[in-house]
């Protein structure tokens, strides 16, 4: 199977991944089991995705290599595979790809990169997302990538374009098609063509969870939906996000659950309740802990 491995080059010449000494065009089997991270031959699908882990800054060296035997591979979608066998069939000439300090692990077919204390993306191919460095930039998310750029905040798409003129003082990854932004001690929610969720301006926000964010204003809780408006009246004096249709609210000390109509779950009300996980919650009632289920009732 062909793939791709780094190496450190020394300074006579010779290669090395962590204490194992490599020579090109040799064959390699690894006796005894091989476990990722651990023992056997490393080496990636892709040529972009070695360089998480031998980053592409000039002093490492990339090989096209073949691998055989066992393989296993990683479950975290980085392109990492361990090997029984492997030899080193040719350099990479890595001449026309640019070099960076430092490069990340690519999500949503970019990467973020590093340069000499500025940020840009590559990608798959090594080239440029944007002819713009900034100072600090995060992962794509839903298409979307946060930027920070003179202290201000935005975010570009994947064909590197500003998502808004306006710049905010901070902001974070989109979810579920909306990104929380921060502007004059305010936070509020742009969607993906940079428009402002509400008019309603918020003391502090959370990201969307099943279509509903929690909000809060003037140390009351309530939640908000997709097109900005209240799912209650009532506001709370806390709240946590959905889980699986419902969210558990206090009110005067004592606490419920919500649906996404905006219901109270149960006309009794707990001296604690956590979030629903697998069609069942615990609560606390008298100093005693209980599960209840969908529908309200203690079932334990």
């Amino acid at each position: 199977m062909k793939a791709y491995k780094g190496f450190k080059r020394h300074d006579d010449g010779t290669l090395w991944c962590k204490d194992f000494q490599y020579e090109p065009g040799k064959t390699y089997k690894y006796e005894g089991n091989i476990a990722l991270c651990e023992s056997g031959f490393h080496a990636c699908h892709e040529l972009h995705q070695v360089w998480c882990f031998y980053p592409n800054n000039g002093y490492n060296v990339f090989y096209e290599v073949e691998c055989g035997g066992e393989i296993i591979e990683s479950e975290e979608n980085d392109g990492k595979f361990v090997c029984s066998e492997i030899r080193l069939v040719k350099e990479v000439d890595m001449g026309n790809v640019a070099i960076f300090n430092n490069v990340w692990s690519f999500c949503e077919v970019f990467a973020r990169v590093e340069l000499d204390g500025k940020c840009n993306f590559i990608d798959t191919e090594g080239k440029l997302l944007s002819e713009q460095w900034y100072d600090l930039v995060g992962s794509f998310s839903e298409g979307f990538a946060v930027i920070e750029l003179n202290r201000k905040w935005n975010f570009i798409n994947t064909e590197g374009k500003l998502l808004s003129e306006q710049w905010y003082d901070l902001a974070y990854d989109f979810r579920e098609g909306f990104a929380l932004v921060y502007l004059n001690g305010k936070w509020n929610y742009i969607d993906t063509e940079g428009k402002l969720l509400s008019e309603q301006l918020y003391d502090w926000a959370y990201d969307f969870r099943e279509g509903f964010a929690r909000v809060e204003l003037n140390r009351k809780f309530n939640f908000i939906d997709t097109k900005g408006k209240l799912l209650s009246e009532r506001w709370y004096d806390e709240a946590w996000s959905f889980r699986e249709g419902f969210a558990p609210v206090k009110l005067d000390g004592k606490w419920n659950h919500i649906d996404n109509k905006g219901k109270l779950m149960s006309e009794k009300w707990y001296d604690y309740a956590y979030s629903f996980s697998e069609g069942f919650a615990r609560v606390k009632l008298n100093g005693k802990w209980h599960t209840i289920d969908t529908e309200g009732k203690i079932v334990g």
